[in-house]
């Protein structure tokens, strides 16, 4: 299976460029109202800048208006819109389903929000890809009916409902009880006072503890509440273990630019390598690991997830546009999730991995403090373990990255159980946190035991606040 960058037929850093009279079949009138409802929800807010969605929308409207229906397939949207190959297999590869989902959301939107004046609407039925357009009132135009009055006759019932009822039964008097001689204090009673004064001192506690959860839960609120919201799209992607298998092998990085486009394959074939095609069978297929998969399931629990906006996608399938124009959550280190490597320049913690080298591997500290280490790395104490978190600003800084990264599986868990426990959190979100209520970027190394590939309690080794000096 290939999974290859999804890129679309107009030339990588030119605007968008909608589809003119010169792109249009003969069959397509630029007086057509389907066609004018497409292409303003192209250009709307909605779609945002995804050049992709609109260039998705475009095709299937311009098909079925045309009556080239049979082009409106996964295969042929696939090669048309997505850059894939003729022969590309659509089973394993869902980049057109995955966008199908999306653009349908988005359509939605833009009826909720911009388009709520359209009489025509434009929906895409679940199973296929072909629009069909139905006419719709638009709010504006709807107008309550009239209330009916009331007849005299029904007035003069509902008057009479109203009054009090002629025979009213008198009230009753209740001879009160009475009144018992006091008893004795007893030993039992004694007891069963105690026992309340426990009580009451242990449900003080309890609130106590549960005031201070709270509290800590709320300052994470603020955490996810940037990350997971409406207006954005969050991407989670996991690692791709198989690529750090396939680099083990053949002791050399794979950069990002190489591993978006595929050539990472096609340049170990072409060296001839012994078992070349047994190990690019790795790098093919979608592999990643439990601990991954575990602080995905975790992320989805979340309060602040807003469901139809958090997309799970593998690393091999994710785009730079997607890191422009949403938040994400990427999981791994930049071994296993080459598109760390994009923020790397921002980190003050960066992974380094040196094969063939004296040099051992770990992540650097590029302005070590007073008492800090300017590599931490497992060489030599392979029963510890390291991991960071770092939350960063998206590409054009209209969103957020967070980094969840470890020296090994097990550093990527003790990683991601110290994000997730709202107490160990709240320190560092305090101090990150602005006037306005919004969070300043921040990076923090944790550690943890190593036993058997899996985390012991992790603790904070450092933190940092802020982008660095030269940012």
């Amino acid at each position: 299976m290939q999974i290859l960058e999804p890129t679309s037929k107009t030339a990588v850093g030119l605007p968008h460029r909608l589809p003119d009279a010169a792109d249009r079949g003969p069959h397509l009138s630029a007086d057509d109202q389907r066609w004018q409802l497409a292409l303003r929800i192209a250009v709307s807010r909605s779609l945002g800048r995804s050049q992709l969605l609109s260039d998705f929308l475009l095709y299937i409207v311009e098909r079925s208006i045309q009556g080239r229906r049979g082009e409106i397939t996964e295969q042929q949207i696939g090669v048309a819109v997505f850059g894939r190959a003729e022969d590309y297999n659509s089973n394993d590869d869902n980049i057109v389903r995955s966008y199908a989902r999306k653009l349908r959301k988005r359509i939605d939107d833009y009826y909720a929000s911009e388009g709520r004046e359209e009489t025509l609407r434009l929906e895409i039925p679940r199973g296929g890809y072909t629009p069909i357009f139905v006419e719709h009132v638009s709010p504006s135009e709807i107008t309550p009916e009239p209330s009916l009055a009331l007849e005299p006759l029904e007035e003069e019932a509902a008057d009479e409902l109203r009054q009090e009822p002629r025979f009213a039964r008198p009230a009753e008097v209740v001879p009160a009880p009475a009144l018992h001689p006091k008893r004795s204090f007893t030993p039992g009673m004694f007891f069963a006072l105690l026992l309340g004064i426990l009580l009451g001192v242990g449900a003080m506690l309890l609130k106590q503890s549960h005031l201070f959860v709270s509290r800590a839960e709320a300052t994470s609120h603020t955490l996810w509440a940037e990350l997971f919201n409406g207006d954005h799209d969050t991407f989670i992607v996991p690692s791709d273990a198989g690529l750090v298998i396939m680099q083990r092998l053949v002791d050399r990085p794979v950069p990002l630019a190489n591993y978006v486009n595929g050539t990472y394959r096609t340049r170990l074939k072409a060296d001839d390598l012994p078992n070349a095609d047994e190990i690019l069978k790795l790098g093919s297929r979608r592999y990643t690991n439990v601990v991954d998969l575990d602080l995905t399931a975790h992320l989805a629990q979340l309060r602040e997830v807003v469901p139809e906006r958090m997309l799970l996608r593998y690393a091999r399938d994710l785009r730079m546009d997607d890191l422009r124009t949403g938040n994400a959550i990427l999981i791994g280190s930049d071994e296993s999730d080459p598109w760390i490597q994009l923020f790397s320049p921002q980190l003050q913690l960066s992974f380094e991995y040196e094969p063939n080298s004296d040099r051992p591997s770990g992540f650097v500290n590029s302005s070590p403090r007073p008492g800090e280490r300017a590599l931490y790395t497992t060489n030599g104490q392979e029963d510890r373990t390291f991991g960071i978190i770092a939350y960063r600003p998206n590409l054009t800084g209209t969103g957020h990255v967070l980094i969840v990264a470890g020296l090994n599986t097990a550093g990527t868990q003790a990683a991601a159980a110290f994000l997730l426990d709202p107490s160990t959190m709240m320190p560092t979100l305090q101090r990150a946190k602005l006037a306005d209520g919004t969070l300043q970027p921040f990076e923090l190394l944790v550690s943890a035991g190593n036993v058997a590939t899996n985390a012991s309690t992790p603790h904070l080794v450092l933190e940092r606040i802020g982008l660095p000096a030269a940012h």
